[in-house]
């Protein structure tokens, strides 16, 4: 009887630390992003940042947007600006677990965009970092070209890594590229 009661206890503290394993990290279906459609605060897109290093207009539109009550957008009026932009949310909670998939979505509507390049895109995409270096990405870049619809635009991260501290989703526009480019419902699902 004192066997089978060790037994159970064992059985009991191996199902426990399985359990506390599980919940070390985030399920299937979890949404990593924070304000996807941009309207969680009225007075700003917070978490969301910015980065403008050459004076590309970057800013928040409430007239053009797909659901809640704005978009982001990048905006390049003159050939003169050479800078690629982006917005950009890090996210630092608990992370999926190692093997699993993230999948990140977003639609991307475009006004009189003009790749002067021949070869730079519009693109999304998701980096994995731990403290110092980055780990893995995974993008999907557009060639779409004058005005456009809202089209939904998907980039896989397969095999998320052990070592992940932090997960960075970006939405860019490339250098010498002209017009504006809209985002909205963006979202970053463990998959």
């Amino acid at each position: 009887m004192k066997k089978f009661r060790s037994f159970y206890f064992l059985l009991l503290m191996f199902l426990f630390s399985c359990q506390k394993e599980e919940e070390d990290f985030l399920p299937k279906g979890a949404q990593l992003m924070l304000n996807p459609n941009l309207s969680r605060y009225s007075d700003s897109v917070n978490p969301w940042k910015p980065s403008n290093p050459d004076g590309i207009q970057l800013g928040v539109s409430r007239e053009v947007f797909i659901s809640g009550n704005r978009s982001l957008f990048i905006e390049n009026k003159t050939r003169e600006m050479a800078s690629a932009s982006s917005w950009s949310q890090t996210y630092t909670g608990p992370m999926p677990r190692p093997g699993s998939t993230l999948e990140l979505v977003a639609f991307i509507k475009g006004e009189k965009v003009q790749d002067l390049t021949l070869g730079g895109r519009v693109y999304i995409g998701v980096s994995t970092f731990p403290q110092i270096n980055q780990i893995s990405a995974a993008t999907t870049a557009l060639d779409l070209q004058g005005d456009f619809n809202w089209v939904l635009v998907k980039a896989t991260l397969e095999n998320f890594p052990k070592d992940a501290e932090r997960i960075v989703v970006g939405l860019h526009v490339p250098d010498h590229t002209l017009g504006k480019v809209y985002f909205d419902e963006i979202n970053l699902t463990v998959k």
